[in-house]
């Protein structure tokens, strides 16, 4: 016994004492580090708390589909489940040219939590995309210090199309997330180069790898390093006056860095990608050229005109990047080339470890962009398969608004300045409120805003809505039927990701395939959701005006349907005449 007290108090005096040396180091640490983490906590607790509000959307089923059959594959490796029918995969859509990192890591949380599986899926997702803050506060503090990482993390929380799509963006939001690690390590690199120590190279190639592991594009990332590398060793040579100084360290970099780094990266890009285990070399590239020259037939709305989308303008990424961002983020993105340019003017402004990392981020940011528009890429649902620029977006804003922020503080009349960009951010956070859960579909003031976006550009493109229609269309029936609402059956069609709505219908509403033969119908818009002149619109799903999505009232168009078919019945019969004898 007296062993066990003695074992009790080490205990807990060595707990004390962690615990004073974690809030010691907090003491020491920047008050911009400080509301840093409070932010990140108070994140988490905004995910914790508002997860469930989320919607299915249009592509998690067939997602949760995919992290199912690579968990039964790698069961089946070790004897614990039958062999997954690879077949299927193929003529399912083209998922096996993803990796499956996050599917995977959710179907195995799936096997343990007590959630729904979607709720579990966007539990998760939504802690990735805290992840995904810590990242851009690590490189905002890398390249501005602790207030510009500080802001830029704020920047990017407060940006609607990153926030909203964390909760259930199982492609976009973690690939972003990689992206933004990567860069951070990658900025990491510079001061250190040509020989960083073996630990920041091996944390280089695990975040690369992860960002392969969601999607193949994450091989640029590997080119970002060897142009990086390349531009190290060009700088040390004109500086040395030396061509064969760029000999040299471009060797040592090749088989110090870019080797190690690349071997990392693929071998963990290999572990969540069964379909790239089958031929390391030709599958990543084939799906590489899959995504370079997809074909999408269907049109999306841009500017109010439905354009194809293997025909889009050059504009049509920039501009939805510049409509999906707060008018304050746009205005300190836009700032950031003109503050750079005049940075450099400055004497001693050209230094090989400041100018590298500025210009890493720059180019994460421009060039993807550039590219797309170069190749004419096949682009849909706006700006969603480049979210991966908004965090390096977020940190170049930051680091003009770092730069402001210190020239206010000389400024005699900068209490009115604070009091108009508080009451911007109060503003712009009650936007985000009033979108609940829907922050994805924000456009910013420049177009009107949401209300201003409606027919112009495309709103609830994945579906998110349709969660809150079906809850709708249930609360109207019950208040109609009262008790009897349990014992009735109505049949419910969907004009869209038929998941988004079957997953919260109540027992009693069954899925059908065609809408004339629906008691309601769920789609977008009361056109594409209004099959017959009598179809009455009975929910609505609005946003600051704008409909989001609508159910149809299709009852009476069905009971006409049905007498239709059966005029004989109604009419009776008249007896034949018969002939008099």
């Amino acid at each position: 016994m007296d062993a066990f007290r003695t074992l009790h108090r080490a205990g807990s005096g060595a707990a004390r004492a962690s615990l004073t040396a974690t809030i010691d180091r907090l003491r020491r640490k920047s008050p911009w580090d400080r509301l840093a983490l409070g932010l990140f906590a108070l994140a988490v607790l905004i995910v914790v708390a508002t997860f469930r509000a989320y919607g299915v959307t249009w592509d998690e089923d067939c997602q949760n589909w995919y992290g199912n059959l690579v968990l039964t594959y790698y069961l089946w490796l070790i004897g614990a489940a039958h062999a997954p029918h690879w077949e299927v995969l193929y003529r399912y859509a083209d998922l096996y040219n993803y990796g499956a990192l996050f599917d995977l890591i959710a179907a195995i949380a799936n096997r343990f939590s007590p959630l729904g599986v979607f709720e579990t899926r966007h539990l998760l997702n939504g802690l990735v995309g805290v992840l995904g803050l810590v990242g851009c506060w690590k490189l905002g503090r890398r390249l501005g210090g602790p207030r510009a990482g500080c802001v830029a993390a704020l920047l990017l929380l407060l940006t609607p199309n990153f926030y909203g799509q964390m909760f259930n963006n199982p492609k976009d939001v973690p690939f972003a997330v990689g992206f933004v690690w990567t860069t951070y390590y990658l900025v990491r690199l510079v001061p250190l180069l040509p020989r960083p120590p073996l630990r920041l190279v091996v944390k280089l190639g695990i975040a690369t790898g992860l960002a392969m592991a969601v999607r193949v594009g994450g091989l640029l990332l590997l080119c970002y390093l060897g142009l990086l590398l390349s531009l190290f060793g060009l700088w040390q040579a004109i500086a040395a006056r030396r061509f064969s100084r760029l000999v040299t360290i471009g060797w040592a970099s090749l088989w110090r860095i870019f080797a190690p780094v690349t071997v990392i990266a693929y071998a963990i890009m290999l572990v969540f990608w069964p379909w790239a285990q089958s031929d390391p070399l030709h599958h990543p590239l084939q799906a590489l050229a899959v995504f370079s020259k997809e074909i999408f037939w269907a049109k999306v709305l841009f500017d109010g005109h439905l354009i194809s989308a293997n025909n889009l303008p050059w504009d049509y990424l920039p501009v939805f990047i510049g409509l999906a961002l707060p008018e304050l983020t746009l205005a300190l993105f836009l700032a950031a080339p003109i503050m750079a340019i005049v940075a450099l003017m400055r004497r001693h402004a050209w230094r090989c470890e400041r100018v590298l990392p500025l210009f890493l981020l720059g180019f994460t940011i421009v060039f993807p962009v550039v590219y797309a528009i170069a190749v004419k890429a096949v682009l849909f649902n706006g700006m969603r398969h480049f979210i991966f620029v908004l965090p390096p977006i977020a940190v170049a804003a930051a680091l003009v608004a770092d730069r402001v922020l210190a020239w206010l503080e000389t400024f005699d009349y900068r209490r009115p300045v604070y009091a108009a960009l508080g009451l911007y951010g109060l503003a712009h956070l009650s936007i985000m409120v009033m979108l609940h859960p829907d922050q994805y579909i924000y456009y910013n003031g420049f177009v009107g805003g949401v209300a201003g976006a409606e027919n112009r550009f495309k709103l609830d493109y994945w579906g998110n809505s349709f969660a809150e229609a079906v809850r709708g269309l249930e609360a109207r029936l019950r208040k109609q039927y009262g008790a009897d609402f349990e014992d009735r059956e109505f049949t419910v069609a969907v004009e869209g990701p038929v998941v988004s709505a079957r997953y919260y219908f109540p027992p009693n509403f069954r899925s059908v395939t065609y809408p004339k033969n629906a008691d309601f119908v769920i789609g977008f818009s009361l056109p594409e959701a209004d099959h017959a002149p009598v179809d009455q619109p009975i929910c609505k799903v609005k946003r600051m005006g704008a409909l989001l999505s609508v159910v149809v009232d299709h009852r009476e168009a069905l009971a006409e349907q049905r007498i239709a078919k059966r005029p004989l019945a109604a009419i009776p019969r008249r007896a034949p005449a018969t002939a008099p004898y």
